[in-house]
């Protein structure tokens, strides 16, 4: 008696072939799109499923917790890195590497709490963001309080040669603020509890 094997593929075996290949192009076709840039990459080359990295660790040198003291108040800065978050602008949507902040003070002389949004979780209920790096300037962050007329400033961080310890506040200036359906007629009266001065910062 003799056996005969049937030589010619399956209907199960073409479907599969078929499918790992259909998955094997969306792989390819996904690092395609999946393209990962460096920060700060100007917006026209930014294409779809791109990924603004922060490939020198920029951000994350500045990730954690830093404590200043002046005029007898004391500061308390959370910097918060929010890696591969999806950003869409206009038709485009690409991911980037976020740092935000969040910060506590407290007045030292009568041990009072004056302000505090270190609860906060959810991306947009940060008031302060990085929005800008580079070696001859620092770290350019923007702040804006929308609960406030939405009273915004800048602020810069600098970092302290061979110091990795230890960074400036500095050079802190009011930006715009919206004056319509605003209670206070002076920017200069809206609650604003950032350091106007500039003081050193200590790793914790």
């Amino acid at each position: 008696m003799v056996l005969r094997i049937n030589s010619k593929p399956t209907f199960k075996k073409v479907k599969m072939k078929i499918l790992f290949k259909i998955l094997a192009l969306l792989l390819i076709s996904l690092n395609v799109q999946c393209q990962v840039l460096p920060l700060y990459t100007p917006s026209f080359e930014r294409t779809n499923g791109a990924y603004l990295k922060d490939l020198d660790d920029v951000q994350s040198f500045l990730e954690g917790t830093w404590i200043g003291i002046i005029n007898d108040k004391e500061y308390t800065f959370q910097f918060v890195k929010l890696p591969h978050h999806l950003i869409s602008y206009g038709d485009v949507n690409y991911y980037e590497d976020i740092l935000k902040v969040k910060f506590k003070v407290v007045d030292l002389v009568a041990n009072q709490l004056i302000y505090s949004d270190l609860q906060v979780v959810d991306f947009d209920d940060y008031k302060i963001n990085l929005s800008y790096y580079g070696n001859n300037i620092g770290y350019s962050f923007y702040y804006e309080d929308e609960m406030n007329c939405s009273n915004s400033a800048k602020f810069y961080i600098y970092r302290i040669d061979n110091n990795t310890d230890q960074i400036e506040y500095k050079n802190f200036i009011y930006d715009e603020y919206w004056d319509w359906d605003c209670s206070y007629t002076d920017q200069l009266d809206i609650p604003m509890f950032l350091p106007k001065v500039d003081l050193m910062l200590t790793r914790q």
